[in-house]
């Protein structure tokens, strides 16, 4: 199908976005609107219509977004190698930072530090530092540190405990993260404007290139990323933002609201074209949920309407406490399951916080229901892997003193922490860097012969294997060989007791090295540095799982923007969790829990049920609760307070009696 027909599919207001190519254009794309498709078809629209395929940049969020747009345009297009620049902010400005920050000082072999580092060296600071206070955690200051950052500032000690502590370690962070030659996600857009401004002609280079800029979900950047997309806009101003104020979801995390809402004055004569029409959820669903954050004082008008039929009303249980809230829940999915045929990867429940899935994730294996629960931790932030991790940061980048310093104790290669004092503070009296240090221990007063022998050995494996990674044509080999010379395997199968625990960890050992094996052999000129990247922005993004694990999907309002499921749970729907205790301080806190509330409402296609419990556990106590502001706001047309007990039609018992013997029979007979 060729482009034009394609833009013959659309509804008006989609082909307007699609087609209007000069100047700002804000496309306000309400949830469920097909933005997409909208956006997809304008890259490829561009091209098609003249536009160098390496003069359009589109900036997504997530990784997975950008490769699947980028195979979309170019299987509109027909296929062939001419795709456009698809990126996330943080890919893009490291790939700058690359080939251009030696025009501000920092070395190209520069290493990324993903957030568990981050958070390590903010605790080796902290441990330096007398505080009268010290009820804080290193979390706490790193998310002041990097909130400041992103808004262009500096933490001010002003307030909480952590408001001092973070403005008293930011210097010292920062300091040790240059002398390291490291960067950390903030840094890669910090960094990038920094370079912008201070180089222009660097900035002439790239304005030249990107020609047309395209940016999805501008609803969550933050200040930095505001003015990265102004900078390289420049004069030309072809700029395509793409976004909801209404999903708005992440200010906790630095994303500003008033980059979408004050986008037509930023930049004057924008054309506005909104996507309202939803083809993902039923009347009653949209009434809701337009009920609900119309009572939003910041925002931009708009409506979601759909050409689908009213559907059920929004359920709403009130259950007598936490557990009663879960077995009723689940006893509702089962039902749902055999009584409608509906399999258990279509269903979601949806929770304010991770923390809430614990009596759902009960009930469900007491009804051996299958479920998917998405979060908790990572591959990559397992500890047998963030080691050998270690390993490869300090053969990639030898100023990296974390690395080393977590290398050199995984395996304990005895050198202790006397030992460890001594070859810090030779590096510190300006003889080198400690892996300097590390190649001269020998020398080094104090140091007992058997660690300096350690130290040495450590350095001589550190030189050998950067010379094994940087040949390139065997990295994944080069990794297998580094394991077994420092005896990783052995000092696993030592740390944990039993076969099974170790069993597990060394699986994921041979994961990391399939995964860089994988990676060698799918990424043109890959490289050590590449590989580390390709990590780090992992952890950064965290892709979240898209729906289709196996059972019931059990995941946070924040998880869940962007998927859809036919049937949706909402539960804990209560004052002091949905709006969060926290958020109740202020107007905009409470709008942006409203938000989260419709984010969970729109990822419902047909039918959604709210639910909140009389008293609530919390650390073991029952305690009374409230049902959430936002259940009220729900016009009362579109709800249907579901009782207890309720009333079955004698003909739907019928077939539901009927169909539970059919599904037992053919279970059965399945046996036989």
């Amino acid at each position: 199908m060729d482009i034009y027909a394609r833009l013959s599919r659309l509804n008006p207001r989609q082909r307007e976005a699609v087609m209007h190519t000069e100047g700002p254009l804000l496309i306000l794309a309400g949830a469920g609107s097909g933005k997409t498709r909208v956006i997809t078809l304008r890259t490829a629209y561009l091209i098609q219509t003249g536009v160098r395929p390496g003069s359009v940049l589109a900036v997504t969020f997530t990784n997975k977004a950008a490769r699947e747009m980028k195979e979309r345009v170019r299987s509109i297009l027909g296929g062939g190698n001419a795709s456009p620049v698809v990126s996330t902010f943080h890919s893009l400005c490291l790939r700058i930072l690359r080939r251009e920050i030696e025009h501000i000082g920092y070395r190209r072999d520069f290493t990324v530090y993903d957030t568990s580092e981050q958070l390590s060296l903010v605790r080796t600071l902290l441990s330096d530092v007398r505080f009268h206070d010290k009820s804080f955690k290193a979390e706490a200051v790193l998310e002041r540190i990097s909130r400041a950052k992103n808004g262009l500032s500096a933490p001010v000690a002003v307030g909480e405990p952590v408001d001092e502590a973070a403005a008293m370690i930011h210097p010292k962070y920062t300091e040790s993260l240059e002398s390291m030659n490291v960067l950390d996600f903030d840094d890669l857009l910090l960094l990038a404007l920094r370079l912008f401004r201070e180089h222009p002609e660097v900035l002439d280079r790239y304005r030249e290139r990107f020609r047309y800029l395209m940016v999805d979900e501008y609803q969550d950047t933050n200040r930095v990323q505001y003015e990265l997309v102004k900078i390289l806009a420049g004069q030309r101003r072809n700029l395509c933002v793409v976004g909801d104020d209404d999903q708005s979801i992440y200010g906790w995390r630095g994303a500003d609201i008033g980059n979408i809402l004050d986008f037509e004055k930023d930049f004057p004569g924008t054309v506005t074209v909104r996507l309202e029409q939803n083809y993902r959820s039923s009347g009653n669903i949209l009434r809701a949920a337009n009920g609900v954050i119309s009572n939003n004082e910041r925002r931009m008008e708009k409506t979601l309407w759909t050409e689908r039929d009213d559907g059920p009303k929004v359920n709403v249980f009130k259950a007598s406490d936490t557990e009663d809230e879960a077995d009723w829940v689940v006893g509702r999915i089962s039902m749902i399951m055999f009584e409608r045929g509906i399999p258990a990867e279509d269903i979601a429940v949806i929770y304010r916080a991770n923390t809430l899935s614990r009596p759902f994730e009960e009930a469900l294996r007491r009804r051996r229901i299958p479920y998917s629960l998405v979060g908790g931790t990572g591959y990559f932030e397992r500890k047998e892997v963030k080691d050998l991790t270690a390993w490869l940061k300090i053969i990639a980048n030898p100023s990296d003193d974390q690395s080393l310093l977590r290398a050199a104790g995984a395996p304990k290669r005895g050198i202790g922490p006397s030992a460890l004092v001594r070859l810090a503070e030779h590096a510190r009296s300006g003889a080198g860097s400690l892996l300097d240090a590390f190649g001269r221990a020998a020398s080094i007063e104090g140091m007992s012969r058997e660690a300096a022998a350690s130290a040495e050995e450590l350095s001589g494996i550190v030189s050998r294997y950067r010379k094994a990674f940087m040949e390139g044509g065997g990295m994944g080999r080069a990794l297998e060989a580094l394991i077994e010379e420092i005896g990783y395997k052995d000092y696993i199968l030592r740390l944990y007791k039993t076969p099974e625990a170790a069993f597990r960890r060394l699986e994921n050992i041979e994961g990391l090295v399939e995964s860089i094996t994988h990676y060698e052999t799918a990424e043109d000129g890959a490289s050590l540095h590449g590989f580390l990247e390709t990590l780090a922005l992992t952890d950064l993004l965290q892709e979240k799982e898209e729906r289709g694990g196996r059972g019931v999907t059990l995941i946070s309002f924040h998880s869940s923007k962007g998927l859809e499921f036919p049937v949706v749970f909402i539960v804990g729907a209560e004052e002091e969790i949905m709006p969060h205790r926290k958020s109740v301080e202020s107007a905009d806190g409470v709008e942006e829990e409203r938000r989260l509330f419709y984010v969970g409402m729109t990822r419902a296609m047909d039918e959604l049920y709210i639910t909140y419990a009389g008293r609530r556990s919390k650390y073991g106590k029952a305690r009374p609760a409230v049902a959430s502001r936002f259940i009220e706001e729900i016009p009362e047309e579109a709800v249907s307070r579901i009782e207890r007990f309720e009333e079955t039609d004698p003909e739907q018992e019928k077939a539901y009696v009927k169909k539970l013997c059919a599904d037992l029979r053919s279970r059965l007979e399945d046996r036989r």
